[in-house]
């Protein structure tokens, strides 16, 4: 290379970055000096102005995504699906005995994790309640055709009349 950079004493530059003093003493023609500035990273030019925006095919595309994903993400907030899902979840990871199918797990604990509606929770009180009134209505159905039968008259006056 260059003989100010090249002596017994100073090898010849390596290709890396300049880092010893020999380089730096290295006429600005020389060729070593030459391959240093190649090697080093161009200094980014910037653009000139176009004078039509850039084309982009899809500009709103990931904000919209996001934009419905956030919704979405907040009505399962809203509507506790998420909470219920996490307890699910979290019932079956602290499960002693892992079940053989997890789905089925899944399915039979949301069912009795779901919030039961005050309506659900009367109905079998309710259910109750009309099979009690039912069985009176039958007994009190007896006993009217008992009475009944007693103030009939017998069939032969029946085709009397």
């Amino acid at each position: 290379m260059c003989g100010a950079a090249t002596s017994p004493r100073n090898p010849p530059p390596s290709l890396g970055p300049p880092s010893s003093t020999a380089e730096s003493r290295c006429p600005a023609g020389c060729l070593c000096a030459l391959l240093r500035q190649a090697r080093a990273k161009p200094a980014r030019r910037p653009r000139a102005a176009s004078p039509r925006p850039a084309l982009t095919l899809f500009p709103s595309f990931p904000q919209a995504t996001e934009s419905k994903r956030e919704q979405f993400r907040r009505y399962l907030e809203k509507s506790g699906v998420l909470d219920t899902l996490t307890k699910v979840l979290v019932a079956l990871y602290e499960e002693p005995e892992k079940p053989n199918n997890a789905l089925d797990f899944l399915k039979h604990h949301i069912g009795a994790a779901a919030p039961e509606n005050p309506e659900v929770e009367a109905l079998p009180l309710e259910v109750a309640e009309m099979k009690e009134k039912y069985e009176a209505v039958l007994e009190e159905n007896k006993k009217l055709k008992a009475k009944l039968s007693q103030y009939e008259p017998p069939p032969e006056e029946k085709r009397g009349e």
